[in-house]
């Protein structure tokens, strides 16, 4: 029989796994109800943490993990968020086409931010192996790429050509999901590759995944994935002492991508694939802001600072005319005002800089510092905080590991 310390540790890679695997609901099929879905699925997880829990009062202390004095101001931030979304959901009904189940809305963010805050608290963070749980990570969104590398050689991917140039798999997985996937792939890979007790298959699979990640991510073409994936690649380089090659390797790097590019685009649209029309129309054409290649962000972001200086002490909400804004830094001016804003952008700071210096003391966290950034970087040209699951818990491991590391000084 299996003894509780051991139950313990498998709920928690289960919930970790769990978690992690979060994008796989995009491949469900069309016709799936995905809010059914996702509410088991974070039924289940929330009883895996209270199961945890219950499991540890047996021995009549419930451990409790001590974290740096930022959480609190990640607490309040969550919660305020919580009752923001309550508000323009449930009380003021605020008319958009995003969520069509109000209650799913707060359910659903209450489950990917608050659930997990608290219920990590209560981990045995010992017990967690960090290659394994790297490789893991690695394995998971290596077969979600598969199924996408699927869909792009099959023909599947172009049969929801945009009028922007852009694809879909299916009616839930668009360009921006399977960039950040690729981006994903490609930090995950290279934070396996450099750790020291690898064997040569690891070495292979992160090979495997780094090339697979940056095809996904070329042929993609989300501008906003390969911005991520440039972000997270200066900061690898940065993390492993490497300043000297940023400073040198990059723009020559970048002068050589712009100089091939039109040679790419020609290569991709000659079989019909139109991913990198909209990169190459932002770099080269002159009219592009004009022409609406910045899907209407432009307009957003206007709209977002006049709601803002109409109401900059409380907030307005979280919606610009039924759209979320596709940025986490005006979504939260907009939502909270000046203080909420300005208490993001201290949360953020603080995690980052925790990032780095995680990732510093020990390679073995570079993938978890790594993908907070992506996730960083992915709020910030597009999708709302609410819909972000890994943003979440990618800042709440930063947070935990660093309070640990910090503790054990």
């Amino acid at each position: 029989m299996l003894d509780r310390e051991r139950i313990i540790g498998y709920l928690q890679w289960f919930i970790l796994l769990a978690l992690f695997s979060y994008d796989g609901f995009t491949y469900l099929p069309e016709e799936s109800n995905f809010a059914l879905f996702k509410s088991l699925y974070y039924v289940v997880i929330f009883g895996a943490f209270v199961f945890i829990m219950a499991l540890q009062m047996r021995h009549g202390r419930l451990p409790h993990s001590s974290l740096e004095p930022v959480s609190y101001a990640i607490q309040i931030y969550i919660w305020l968020y919580l009752v923001r979304i309550f508000y323009d959901f449930m009380v003021t009904g605020v008319d958009q086409a995003i969520v069509t189940n109000p209650f799913a809305a707060v359910f659903l963010y209450a489950n990917a931010a608050i659930v997990p805050f608290y219920g990590f608290l209560f981990f045995r963070w010992d017990q967690i192996n960090l290659r394994k749980l790297n490789t893991a990570i690695l394995l998971i969104f290596l077969t979600m790429g598969m199924v996408s590398m699927y869909y792009i050689f099959t023909g599947k991917a172009f049969e929801y050509i945009g009028s922007d140039g852009r694809f879909m798999g299916n009616a839930s997985m668009d360009t921006i999901a399977f960039g950040h996937l690729g981006t994903s792939l490609a930090v995950l890979g290279l934070s396996l590759f450099y750790q020291s007790d690898i064997r040569l298959w690891h070495k292979l699979l992160s090979i495997g995944a780094i090339v697979s990640g940056l095809f996904i991510s070329v042929a993609a073409g989300s501008r906003g994935a390969l911005v991520a994936l440039i972000i997270c690649f200066i900061a690898y380089l940065y993390m492993n002492g490497h300043k000297m090659k940023i400073l040198i390797g990059l723009p020559v790097l970048a002068v050589l991508f712009m100089a091939l590019l039109p040679v790419l685009n020609d290569i991709l649209t000659s079989f019909g694939n139109q991913a990198l029309d909209r990169l190459y129309a932002t770099i080269y054409d002159p009219n592009s802001m004009k022409s609406g290649v910045t899907s209407g962000r432009d307009v957003l972001f206007e709209k977002a600072w006049h709601n803002f200086t109409d109401s900059p002490v409380f907030g307005s909400s979280l919606f610009v005319d039924g759209e979320y804004v596709h940025n986490s830094v005006f979504e939260s001016f907009l939502g909270f005002g000046i203080c909420g804003g300005l208490l993001y952008l201290f949360m953020v700071g603080y995690v980052i800089v925790s990032a780095f210096k995680l990732a510093e003391k020990d390679k073995r966290y570079m993938f978890v510092s790594l993908l907070f950034i992506q996730y960083f970087v992915y709020s910030l040209f597009s999708r709302t905080l609410s819909m972000l699951p890994l943003f979440w818990l990618t800042m709440f491991l930063v947070i935990i590991y660093y309070s640990r590391e910090k503790s054990i000084e």
